[in-house]
C-alpha cells in the first residue's frame, strides 16, 4: 500500500512555516516562488490549506466591516449553484485538521506575516512594505477592510492587489474581475485603481468596477470619480481636465482602444445586483454573458453558431444551479445548449 504524501512534507530544507511566511509576503527570491508553485501544484489540499491560511491572516489584520454581511448570502447563493459532489471520508478528514491547523497556527504565523507586510507611519496610518493580494474564488465574493479604512466587496473570481507603498503618500490598487469600493477620501493620499489600461482615481465616493476583457464598466453610486486611459495619458491632478468625471448615478465605460463614454444618471439597482446574489442581464451581449458565467460557475460558454454570437440576452438570476441557468439561457436564445465538463457548447436549434 502506498503511503500517501503529507501536505506539509517539506522540500525545501527548512521549516516550511517559514518559506510560507515569505511566499505570503512577496519576499521569496524568484527561485523559491517558482518552488513553492511547483510544490503547492503537487497536492490540491496544500492549496486549500494555504488558502485558508490567507483568509485567516485577512480576519487578524484587518476587522470586517459591520455592516456589510455578503458572505453570508453568498455561502447561500454558492451551495446552489453547483451539483452534490461526493468526497472520500480521507479528504474531508483532512481537510477539517488541516482546517483546524490553520486556525491553530493563524496567530504566531499570522504575527510573522502581518510584521513582513506592514509598518506603521509615524502619524498612524498602517503602510504595506509588500503588495497585499485579496482573492476570491469562482462563485464566491469577499468583503475586506483595506489598511485605510475604505472598504471592498470583490466580486467572484476577482483579485485586487494592494501596491507595496500603499497608504504612503498615494494609495494605488490594481483589479482584476469585479469589485465595489466605499472609499475614505483623504486628499492627501489619493486613492485610484487599474483594471486594465483603464485608472479610475477617487474624488470622495462608492463606485463599483467591472472588467469585461479589454472593457471596463463604472457605476458611482455616491461622490464622482475620474476615469482615464493609462497608455494615453499620465495620471493628472483632479480638475486638470484629463479623464472622464463620473458622478453619483452615472455610469461609464473605457474601450480596449481608450475610447471613454458616459451614461450620465443611467446606473440602476441591477447594477449592483451581485452584490446581493443576484445575477442580472439586461440586453447583455453574449460575450458578457460568458464572462459572469465565467466568474460565477467556472463554466467556459462555446457560442458555434455565428447568428448565436450576436444575441443579446436579458434574464435574472439569485441562486439556481447551473444546469437551470443553462436551460433558462438555452431558452431565452431559442437555442440547444450541450454541457461537455467545465464547457457549455451553444448551438442553434
Amino acid at each position: 500500500m502506498t503511503r500517501e504524501p503529507a501536505p506539509l512534507e517539506s522540500p525545501f530544507g527548512e521549516d516550511v512555516w517559514d518559506v510560507l511566511a515569505r511566499y505570503l509576503s512577496n519576499e521569496s527570491p524568484p527561485e523559491e516562488s517558482a518552488a513553492v508553485r511547483r510544490w503547492l501544484a503537487e497536492d490540491p489540499r496544500r492549496e486549500r490549506l494555504l488558502g485558508a491560511l490567507e483568509r485567516s491572516l485577512q480576519s487578524l489584520a484587518f476587522q470586517p466591516p459591520a455592516d456589510l454581511d455578503v458572505e453570508a448570502a453568498y455561502r447561500r447563493v454558492w451551495a446552489r449553484m453547483r451539483q452534490p459532489q461526493v468526497r472520500s471520508i480521507m479528504r474531508k478528514r483532512w481537510l477539517v485538521m488541516g482546517l483546524r491547523a490553520a486556525a491553530a497556527v493563524a496567530i504566531v504565523f499570522g504575527a510573522t506575516v502581518f510584521w513582513r507586510r506592514t509598518r506603521v507611519h509615524s502619524d498612524g496610518h498602517i503602510l504595506a512594505t509588500a503588495p497585499r493580494t485579496y482573492v476570491t474564488p469562482v462563485g464566491q465574493t469577499d468583503s475586506v477592510r483595506l489598511p485605510d479604512g475604505s472598504r471592498v466587496v470583490l466580486g467572484p473570481a476577482s483579485r485586487l492587489t494592494l501596491a507595496a507603498d500603499y497608504g504612503r503618500t498615494r494609495r494605488d490598487a490594481q483589479l482584476a474581475g469585479q469589485a465595489l469600493f466605499d472609499v475614505l477620501h483623504d486628499p492627501v493620499r489619493p486613492f485610484a485603481v487599474r483594471v486594465g489600461r483603464a485608472v479610475i482615481q477617487d474624488l470622495g465616493t462608492t463606485f463599483a468596477v467591472r472588467d469585461d476583457g479589454g472593457l471596463v464598466h463604472v457605476v458611482v453610486t455616491s461622490g464622482s470619480v475620474l476615469l482615464q486611459d493609462t497608455l494615453r495619458q499620465k495620471l493628472r491632478a483632479p480638475g486638470s481636465g484629463a479623464g472622464l468625471v463620473l458622478k453619483a448615478g452615472d455610469r461609464g465605460t473605457l474601450g480596449p482602444q481608450g475610447e471613454t463614454v458616459a451614461e450620465p444618471a443611467a446606473a440602476t439597482s441591477d447594477d449592483l445586483a451581485w452584490t446581493t446574489g443576484r445575477l442580472v442581464f439586461n440586453h447583455a451581449p453574449l460575450p458578457v454573458v460568458a464572462a459572469e458565467l465565467r466568474r460565477w460557475y467556472g463554466i467556459e460558454l462555446q457560442i458555434t453558431d455565428r447568428k448565436l454570437a450576436g444575441r443579446h440576452l436579458t434574464a435574472s438570476f439569485a441562486g439556481e444551479s447551473l444546469p437551470e441557468v443553462l436551460s433558462i439561457i438555452g431558452l431565452a436564445l431559442g437555442a440547444e445548449i450541450e454541457r461537455r465538463g467545465d464547457t457549455a457548447v451553444v448551438r442553434g436549434r
